[in-house]
């Protein structure tokens, strides 16, 4: 795996929203992005073979990351719950993990921390397939960072392991922690100086009302560590304007809205008074048009808010769509593909 061909690394989970953005981004922007999907059941399927083809279909078969889901199932298990529980089996290194990887050849594999004793195997056995090692550390956990990067001193290269630094759910304070990712990442860098870096958050908010527009805190971020770090080998990692958290039910839908995603904040078009829902949509849409800093990119997410703001069908008329249009459009924008030439437009085939 070469790390250095990628330029932004989203975290996403098997979710209809999540895949649906990933699927609908053009060939340019997939070939430059790597992601990083958390293994889980797709949707109310059954089985976890589902599972595998949603997230085939939405990569178009192209390299990914994948990792394990903490979530622990209860209540009304489906065969796909004791699928991901075998995954999680941590006996014999992994050994559950180890052969699911080595059958999917697309595959970049997470290690699995939960048992440090059993680390050293995925290492060896991950190595050895030559498709790269990541290891995604939660804060909670920072303080074995070093210990972790040492085990990989024994191989002459390290340009195929990956560390993600991830403080997961955060908001404007994530600037306040740069100097811990900074310490975090140079205890990674002084044994294994050729691995590739990344921090990452989420700082996408848990509530909008009377919010029209926030900073997007991971860029400022990882900026500030970056500066201090040097930019050599540093991948540039998100949650895709995705809450790092789970978000439980109850409330009632939320307010139809409409979010734009820009290279430095999102803007948020929400319309609470509104009581027919379609026709709110309708009016967020038009209102993110007309913003002065509106951008019709002529990819997935935008042209689903035109549709919108006409009226037409097949718009954005659930916060299912809304979501999956506003990571959309953040994807294609954090790829850097707005700076690159000869981008191919999304079209309606």
């Amino acid at each position: 795996m070469d790390f250095g061909a990628f330029g932004y690394v989203p975290i996403l989970g098997v979710r209809p929203s999540e895949m649906q953005a990933l699927e609908e981004l053009s060939p340019q922007v997939k070939i430059g992005i790597l992601p990083y999907i958390i293994l889980q059941p797709w949707t109310t399927a059954k089985e976890f073979p589902s599972t595998l083809a949603k997230i085939t279909a939405c990569s178009s078969g192209k390299p990914i990351i994948v990792d394990l889901t903490d979530e622990i199932f209860d209540g009304n298990r489906r065969p796909v719950h004791a699928a991901l529980d075998l995954l999680r089996d941590s006996k014999d290194g992994y050994v559950n993990w180890r052969s699911f990887i080595e059958e999917q050849s697309t595959f970049t594999p997470a290690i699995q921390l939960r048992v440090p004793n059993e680390i050293w195997p995925q290492i060896v056995a991950f190595k050895a397939l030559g498709r790269g090692v990541v290891i995604r550390l939660h804060e909670q956990i920072f303080s074995s960072a070093k210990d972790i990067a040492k085990l990989f001193k024994s191989f002459p290269s390290n340009e195929d392991v990956y560390f993600i630094i991830d403080f997961q759910k955060q908001d404007k304070n994530i600037l306040t922690k740069a100097l811990i990712a900074y310490n975090t990442c140079k205890s990674i860098r002084d044994e294994i100086p050729d691995c590739f870096i990344s921090v990452s958050a989420s700082t996408f908010p848990s509530s909008f009302t009377g919010i029209a527009e926030q900073e997007i805190f991971e860029r400022q971020f990882y900026n500030l560590v970056a500066a201090e770090l040097g930019t050599q080998r540093n991948i540039y990692c998100d949650r895709a304007s995705v809450r790092a958290e789970k978000q439980n039910g109850g409330g009632g839908s939320p307010a139809p809205r409409i979010d734009n995603a820009f290279a430095a904040k999102w803007k948020f078009f929400r319309e609470a008074e509104e009581e027919d829902r379609e026709e709110a949509y309708q009016m967020a849409a038009a209102r993110a048009i007309e913003c002065p800093e509106w951008k019709d990119q002529g990819i997935w997410g935008t042209e689903m808010i035109k549709r919108t703001a006409a009226g037409q069908d097949n718009a954005i008329y659930s916060p299912k769509l809304s979501t999956s249009a506003r990571i959309n459009i953040h994807l294609h924008t954090q790829s850097g593909s707005d700076d690159q030439d000869g981008e191919v437009e999304w079209t309606d085939l």
